[in-house]
């Protein structure tokens, strides 16, 4: 585990050391989700878009209707 030292910065700003910035594969403009536990600890993940789960995906398949695109295959061969 990679630990640092930041300091709240005037405007609300924390700043990451490069350190930090290149292991956690970070990039600028990045949001994360922010998390404050009943201990005081500031929590601060990376803000995914929600997938949807198998459920969901095959739910949205219902109705649709497919085609078969396969050609039909020739004769046996014998070896």
């Amino acid at each position: 585990m990679l630990r640092m030292t930041a300091t709240l910065e005037s405007g609300r700003q924390l700043t990451l050391s490069e350190d930090v910035f290149a292991q956690g594969r970070l990039t600028s403009g990045m949001q994360f989700q922010v998390s404050l536990t009943p201990s005081g600890a500031l929590i601060l993940r990376p803000a995914h878009a929600r997938q949807k789960s198998l459920v969901e995906h095959l739910r949205g398949l219902q109705g649709l209707e497919l085609t078969p695109n396969r050609e039909p295959l020739g004769p046996p061969i014998d070896l």
